[in-house]
């Protein structure tokens, strides 16, 4: 029997965060995140996204803003993934003065697309 050794890698960062995500595990995803300069992997959008959304689903609003600061010291380009992960992150702690600061820190092409994602959370029912 052949031996398989896993390369620690963006991706496959990325996808244990993304697991940790859909698990709710976001004290995990955060921990990954922490082992990154370690293994002498340079996180990507990607990366962050992975792990700003488990914030975002963990209901850390601050931790997913801190996250979306270390990019931009990092010179890691959010994108619009990012900014609808971090809005939302705000939005589920209540935080609509923050959410709305980042609206106006996407780019004009991002905007339009984020506008629809947020009406669609506030034609929502209450609660859901």
């Amino acid at each position: 029997m052949t031996e398989t050794k896993l390369v620690l890698n963006q991706i496959t960062y990325s996808a244990a965060m993304s697991a940790c995500e859909k698990g709710g595990q976001w004290q995990l995803a955060l921990n990954l995140m922490s082992l990154i300069p370690d293994a002498r992997v340079v996180p990507d959008e990607i990366t962050y996204n992975a792990a700003i959304r488990a914030c975002e689903k963990g209901g850390q609003w601050q931790l997913a803003l801190n996250l979306l600061s270390l990019m931009h010291e990092g010179r890691v380009v959010p994108n619009e993934i990012t900014y609808s992960a971090a809005i939302s992150a705000c939005e589920r702690g209540g935080q609509w003065a923050v959410a709305v600061s980042l609206l106006g820190k996407q780019s004009v092409g991002s905007l339009q697309l984020l506008a629809e994602v947020c009406q669609q959370k506030i034609d929502q029912p209450f609660g859901t």
